[in-house]
């Protein structure tokens, strides 16, 4: 395990207990964990750019002493991200059930690059135990698409509800309207190859996906 403040500069606060909280935290992660993030951490920038750049992140853990990946010091749970011109996205709030599209659409952004660097990411329409964060871990790696992951499936299914008004039960389960309306995504956005096995193009589909989020635009 390595210990760490920061993810490439950027500080990383915890809120659970005192949220506004910035007094600087150690947290653990392995080293190509924290390698991941700071990948993770530089898309973030660059395909938000046009928010400034990310002040500060607020996580709810990284390693704990329990099983699975966080006791492997591998798996991230992200609460809040704020950028350097005054924009929030806060998974703590709920934002993914917000009444407000813009807020959604930004949620959906930034689960969308969490969804580039990490297979597994588990968000507000996974369950309620995840309703208040976005949890990201080195599971099956690389990242793609999985037609038979709930999680997977409910992302595209409300992505598809936010950016395309699909009108998608978000259920988890990838049938016949799930698989027009993401076919019909696909091609809106120019996506081209198969994200359900070339993890390339599953995460040049996410980039796509992350701009229209951040620049708050249908497609």
């Amino acid at each position: 395990m390595i210990s760490f403040s920061t993810i490439d500069g950027t500080p990383v606060y915890y809120w659970r207990s005192n949220r506004g909280n910035t007094t600087p935290r150690t947290w653990y992660v392995t080293q190509a964990f924290y390698d991941r993030l700071v990948l993770w951490v530089r898309d973030l920038r660059s395909l938000s750019s046009g928010y400034g750049s990310v002040s500060y992140l607020v996580s709810a853990g990284f390693y704990v002493n329990k099983a699975g990946q966080h006791g492997a010091g591998t798996a991230m749970d992200l609460d809040h991200v704020r950028w350097s011109g005054g924009t929030t996205c806060s998974p703590l709030d709920q934002a993914h059930a917000s009444g407000t599209q813009s807020i959604r659409r930004r949620y959906i952004a930034v689960d969308a690059v969490c969804r580039r660097r990490f297979r597994y990411a588990l968000d507000g329409w996974y369950n309620s135990a995840h309703a208040d964060h976005i949890h990201s871990d080195f599971g099956d790696l690389p990242p793609r698409c999985v037609k038979g992951s709930s999680s997977d499936c409910k992302f595209v299914q409300a992505m598809c509800n936010n950016f395309m008004n699909s009108g998608l039960a978000v259920d988890g389960i990838w049938g016949p309207l799930t698989t027009s309306a993401f076919n019909t995504a696909k091609s809106r956005l120019a996506v081209t190859g198969d994200p359900h096995t070339t993890s390339s193009v599953w995460m040049s589909m996410m980039s796509k996906v992350a701009q229209h989020g951040f620049a708050n635009t249908a497609f």
